[in-house]
């Protein structure tokens, strides 16, 4: 009998090591038998504000997609989901639960969704989509709606040879621009073909009813390019592309054009980018080469 009973053992031990090899023995059910069908959000929380601008963002596995089984893909996108904002991350399955940080900062004040796909040998499958809010922007307080400091600026070689209006200290300040064509006009910055412009506004532009901010423009009716952003290095977010900035401004010499911080779905914004709209290739004709930018203005501010 005592020999049977051995027999026994040893057939049953023999019969969990191919078990073991399989994945498991003991209880029929273990921490795999217990996952998800599909990924779920860990972090950061649904709905949640994120404390880095390039988060880590973590789900609990799906089943049949653990460690050693999968792969999992993490997506981040707009609020609509019709916008990629970020290159995907894809890293290996952990043991139960996958994270990932990403590489690419996200802009700030914004409302994103996100989602994971793991793949392995069973086939694929993907999360349902989760939101967050991205980093808040840091504002000061003030009731001075004009650009404080320039962060940045380029004007091309062919432009700033013939260009006269080249300080980009003239966008500071609330609108002043004047003067008679063609070189005795004063108080704006000539883009020149391409060029650009960022402000720090030091205050924060909100999004309210309507536009948000303006950018006035002189001398004539040319195109410009609005971004946006929470951090001087960005990243910028673009608000509307080669607009034309021709409506006239009671009692000021310059045009003006309006944006709205709810095309690019931003929550708020600090710093912004003016670029030429107008694309005349250099050298033209003119010493005004590229939108004339005279001043930017919150029209809606943060208190």
């Amino acid at each position: 009998m005592i020999l049977s009973l051995t027999r026994m053992s040893l057939a049953r031990v023999a019969a969990c090591l191919l078990v073991l090899a399989a994945g498991g023995c003991g209880s029929p059910t273990g921490p795999s038998d217990e996952l998800p069908a599909q990924p779920q959000a860990i972090s950061p929380a649904e709905g949640a504000r994120a404390t880095s601008d390039t988060p880590t963002l973590s789900v609990r596995n799906a089943r049949g997609y653990d460690s050693g089984q999968a792969q999992y893909t993490f997506r981040v996108f707009n609020a609509g989901g019709t916008r990629e904002l970020v290159d995907p991350v894809t890293v290996p399955a952990g043991r139960t639960t996958t994270a990932a940080t990403l590489t690419t900062p996200l802009p700030r004040s914004l409302t994103v969704t996100w989602s994971v796909t793991a793949k392995g040998l069973a086939g694929e499958v993907t999360s349902t989509r989760f939101t967050f809010r991205t980093v808040a922007v840091e504002c000061s307080s003030g009731r001075d709606p004009y650009a404080k400091a320039v962060v940045e600026w380029f004007v091309p070689a062919c432009s700033l040879a013939q260009n006269i209006y080249n300080d980009p200290l003239e966008v500071l300040g609330p609108p002043d621009a004047g003067g008679r064509a063609p070189d005795m006009f004063f108080g704006f910055m000539s883009l020149g073909y391409q060029g650009h412009v960022t402000v720090d506004m030091e205050g924060c532009a909100v999004d309210g009813p309507g536009p948000d901010v303006r950018i006035y423009q002189t001398a004539s009716r040319e195109e410009v390019t609005l971004f946006a952003a929470g951090r001087p290095d960005g990243p910028f977010v673009l608000l509307e592309k080669e607009k034309r900035c021709g409506t006239p401004s009671d009692g000021l010499y310059s045009n003006h054009c309006d944006f709205d911080l709810a095309t690019a779905e931003l929550e708020e914004a600090r710093y912004f980018r003016i670029e030429d709209g107008e694309l005349f290739p250099c050298p033209g004709d003119t010493v005004t080469e590229g939108a004339d930018i005279d001043a930017i203005q919150i029209l809606h501010q943060k208190p």
